[in-house]
């Protein structure tokens, strides 16, 4: 065996091992954002939300691209609102909580959507020269910072940044003496924060579909991944191997990889032909399609489970957002059954920390007022009907142009399946309707 030694740069990377695999990053590790909570050295003590300060504005990116999340969210904060708001106090003359105009509805719909969103909301109370509250706005909660006692805040619009604009507040206290305060102490207590969260543990709040951000993450990747297999024709569906060696060093395969992928990916080159230039037959590239016969099947499985998961850390049914189900035995009653469940359950609650929060400020009880959300057996069924869509038309054309079904089995039905009542059903049988006589068993 010859000690040959070689300066040639091809030289080199025949000489190589003959494969080499690279990992891939794990897509958790790099792109989920942890709530982890950190106490600074300096601000008093103030806490980071999250590595870098960056854990709100992941979950509002996830509420951008998240279909499934952004529907509940905003389908949320329309429950909460209700059908009015009204907001009855000295304070706020003709229902006006600022002087840009804001009414109290603005300030229930934006405290709604930092609850939903994050698990919490921020209002900025703002006292006149008599030092009693003369407006209150809706501060985000995800500007705002805090210590582990919860009454020093920090605001700041550039947290990722350091925050280096941020402002200081003081929490809140209702029964300040105004009187006896010095002028230093009336400038410090001009705007203060009034600061609601979900958890007593933490610091910072926890949104309700915490436990369901793998499945939000799933569904951002699915969509992405489709989108990039209709922008690009290279894709992961085919292998390339390219037989002239291994290059010798990290730098080198990160510099062929990157001008590969440059050149041959993005929407800008699809359907290009691929031309690999190799010295000879046995250099040459070997381009093998990755098949797998279920992948569509896959990605739906995937994609219905990540939406289940959503819906299910809300405690909430698709139907209450206009996302229809596969089951067609969702009836009226029932919709309107599971729409005051979750009334009860998840948006009543809401409403009464917003409402006891304007109390708060206002210095008395019942200030505020919201009347549920409600809807009527027409609404309901009005509802159900647009929820069953095109799957629920045709089923019902079925049941209609049957010939192996009686009349009397048709009503029966159209009643059980789709919630009618006799009189709609005769109707869309084209039959005329008798009510039964007074003590007559229909």
């Amino acid at each position: 065996m010859s000690n040959t030694s070689t300066n040639n740069p091809a030289d080199l990377v025949k000489m190589a091992v003959p494969m080499v695999f690279r990992a891939i990053d794990k897509y958790v590790e790099t792109n989920i954002v942890p709530a982890t909570e950190t106490k600074t050295r300096g601000d008093s003590g103030r806490v980071v939300w999250g590595p870098s300060d960056t854990y709100p504005d992941y979950l509002y990116g996830l509420y951008k691209d998240v279909a499934t999340l952004g529907s509940i969210v905003n389908g949320c904060v329309d429950y909460v609102a209700g059908n009015d708001v009204q907001l009855v106090s000295e304070i706020f003359p003709e229902g006006k909580c600022n002087r840009t105009g804001e009414l109290a509805v603005d300030i229930v719909r934006g405290a709604a959507l930092d609850w939903f969103l994050f698990g919490g909301f921020a209002l900025e109370v703002i006292r006149g020269a008599d030092g009693r509250p003369a407006e209150i706005y809706n501060l985000g909660i995800e500007d705002i910072r805090t210590n582990e006692d919860v009454n020093v805040f920090w605001w700041s619009e550039n947290w990722a940044k350091g925050g280096k604009d941020k402002k200081l507040f003081p929490a809140f206290l209702p029964d300040l003496d105004w009187a006896r305060l010095t002028d230093e102490e009336r400038d410090r207590h001009a705007a203060s924060i009034v600061y609601v969260k979900n958890t007593r543990k933490q610091v910072y709040p926890m949104p309700l579909y915490a436990q369901a951000v793998k499945a939000c993450e799933m569904e951002r990747c699915i969509d992405e991944y489709h989108l990039n297999a209709i922008n690009s024709e290279f894709s992961a569906s085919a292998f390339i191997q390219l037989c002239n060696g291994v290059p010798p060093t990290p730098e080198l395969k990160d510099e062929i990889e990157r001008d590969f992928m440059e050149k041959f990916t993005g929407k800008d080159n699809a359907g290009r032909v691929i031309l690999s230039f190799s010295p000879d037959r046995q250099h040459s590239a070997i381009i093998q399609e990755l098949h797998t016969e279920d992948f569509s099947a896959r990605y739906d499985a995937l994609a219905k489970r990540s939406r289940q998961e959503i819906f299910t850390s809300f405690r909430a049914n698709p139907n209450l957002f206009g996302i229809p189900t596969e089951s067609l035995g969702f009836s009226a009653e029932e919709y309107a059954e599971s729409f005051d469940l979750f009334n009860r359950t998840q948006i009543k609650p809401v409403q009464d920390r917003i409402a006891d929060a304007f109390d708060r400020v206002c210095g008395r009880n019942g200030v505020l007022t919201i009347e549920p959300f409600a809807m009527s057996d027409t609404e309901a069924a009005s509802s159900l009907a647009a929820q069953l869509g095109v799957g629920g038309t045709q089923s019902m054309m079925l049941v209609l142009e049957s010939v192996t079904m009686s009349t009397e089995q048709k009503i029966g039905v159209l009643k059980t399946l789709f919630g009618l009542d006799d009189p709609a059903a005769y109707a869309i049988l084209g039959l005329p309707y008798t009510p039964p006589a007074a003590g007559e068993n229909e």
